[in-house]
């Protein structure tokens, strides 16, 4: 399946880049958007931040998709297990 056009597509394919300043040090601290926790490059204090809404908590379509996205190599294996595993954490299916 060849999913021509998804608004989610985009964030799974290329995360954004997302700056934080560190609460101990100033720093400025790098997440991706499909991150959760960062590691302060200056004072090593872990940081945390909430984690953004994805499509694949919500699409029917969203394991045809990841399915997809791997077979043409856009995702890596390890970003697609962990979005199977967001998949079937919520308790459903997606249509194939």
């Amino acid at each position: 399946m060849a999913i021509k056009h998804c608004p989610g597509v985009r964030d799974l394919v290329e995360p954004k880049i997302i700056l934080r300043t560190c609460p101990a040090c100033g720093e400025e601290v790098e997440f991706f958007s499909d991150e959760t926790e960062a590691e302060c490059p200056n004072c090593g204090r872990r940081l945390h931040r909430e984690a953004s809404p994805s499509c694949v908590t919500w699409c029917q379509y969203a394991e045809a998709c990841i399915t997809d996205l791997e077979k043409r190599q856009l995702i890596p294996p390890s970003r697609v297990e962990e979005l199977k595993r967001i998949i079937h954490s919520r308790g459903g299916t997606a249509k194939a």
